[in-house]
């Protein structure tokens, strides 16, 4: 496993000090996966203290529960002692983190086979539970007892799916079973840290897997409204990688109070939330000519390309025509800022109050009509003679 030259030199100096160091987890998976790992985790038998006296550049990241982060060669890597988790009393965070020199005891702890193999260049693969093979057999199979894995730490449940669908993985038999029983665990978790994993499962190449998460009875903890059978949740995978639109396409059929209702109970930023609400308010609107585009744009402009491709992916309709639609009243006039004519223009004619709010919105309408009709001396006849 050829690994980087801060990760190198980092396991060098834990080996000349006397300490074990290796990279585990997610780094080693995609290595054997044929991927380029994105970041690298060290596992080592060094306490924090020992991490901080060997490097000169560290980051007291997590000395609880036995993370250091090392700065080498200019990146950041993320040292964790070998450890064996205590007590699970909330089904997410240990009560007691008990640090350990052996390596078996730190990996018998991890999640799943694939994330539990470790590396190092002296002794190469550490792999005490069968996570290459179940690699190779694209399986995600829990260490040990998977109930166990899953009543300390419920979120493994959904990460269990989740990594289903990025991986395209099959959760073994009893891994899947241990979920079922233990499903309303789920209901112990934050739901900052559902929303996290339930979108990278949506965000995935194999978003249709959600179902899986449904027949669980996971999601009537956080999103009851969901049903299996009743949405075509493979088309999820039809539309880009934006959270916003395929959470839309999920909650297409609810209604939009009910879509940012969802949302906001999933403690989401305000403008994902209103957005979704309005892709799922705006998509059966219709669409076929260069006014109702220019139209759908002076409601939802910053969205409208995304709602273009929600409509067409649900009515199973062209998105090159919506697109060539869209981009030919792309540079028109949708919006009051771009209005030849303004406020101040109205007052010198004589308008005051509302009625200066009510001809400007009047003139959009007609410049949206016709386009090419947005010059100020126009758009105040325009106003002046009906407006009177």
């Amino acid at each position: 496993m050829e690994l980087p030259e801060g990760v190198v030199d980092i396991l060098e100096k834990l080996n000349k000090n006397g300490f074990e160091g290796y990279v585990v987890g997610g780094c080693v998976r995609d290595h054997i996966m044929g991927k380029t790992p994105h970041d690298y985790d060290i596992a080592t038998s060094a306490l924090p203290q020992d991490v901080k006296k060997i490097f000169d550049h560290t980051v007291d990241t997590g000395i609880k529960h036995g993370t250091v982060t090392v700065i080498a060669d200019k990146k950041h890597y993320e040292l964790t002692t070998y450890r064996i988790d205590g007590k699970y009393s909330d089904n997410r965070h240990p009560d007691e983190v008990i640090f350990t020199d052996r390596l078996s005891g730190d990996l018998s702890r991890r999640d799943f086979t694939v994330n539990a193999v470790a590396y190092n260049p002296q002794k190469g693969y550490v792999d005490l539970f069968g996570g290459r093979e179940d690699i190779k057999n694209k399986i995600i199979r829990g260490v040990g007892d998977p109930g166990k894995r899953f009543r300390e730490d419920a979120l493994r449940m959904m990460r269990a799916v989740r990594f289903s669908a990025q991986l395209d993985f099959e959760i073994e038999k009893n891994t899947l079973d241990a979920l079922m029983e233990n499903h309303e665990l789920i209901k112990n978790i934050s739901i900052e840290r559902i929303r996290e994993e339930l979108f990278k499962l949506i965000l995935s190449d194999n978003a249709e897997r959600l179902e899986i998460l449904i027949n669980s009875g996971m999601t009537k903890y956080f999103l009851p409204e969901i049903e299996a059978g009743k949405t075509d949740y493979t088309a999820l995978s039809a539309l880009s990688k934006n959270v916003v639109l395929r959470l839309a396409y999920i909650l297409k059929d609810m209604g939009s109070e009910k879509a940012y209702e969802i949302a906001k109970r999933l403690k989401w930023d305000n403008k994902s939330i209103r957005d979704t609400a309005m892709l799922v308010r705006l998509w059966d609107r219709d669409i076929t000519s260069p006014y109702s585009m220019r139209k759908l744009k002076s409601i939802a402009e910053d969205i409208t390309p995304l709602l273009l491709e929600l409509k067409s992916v649900i009515e199973g309709s062209s998105y090159e025509r919506y697109r060539e639609l869209y981009a030919s009243v792309e540079n028109d006039c949708t919006s009051l800022k771009d209005l030849a004519a303004d406020g101040d223009d109205l007052i010198k004619a004589g308008f005051r109050g509302q009625e200066i709010g009510e001809r400007l919105n009047m003139a959009l309408d007609y410049v949206m009509h016709y386009p090419d009709r947005n010059n100020k001396n126009e758009l105040m006849d325009y106003i002046n003679e009906k407006g009177r």
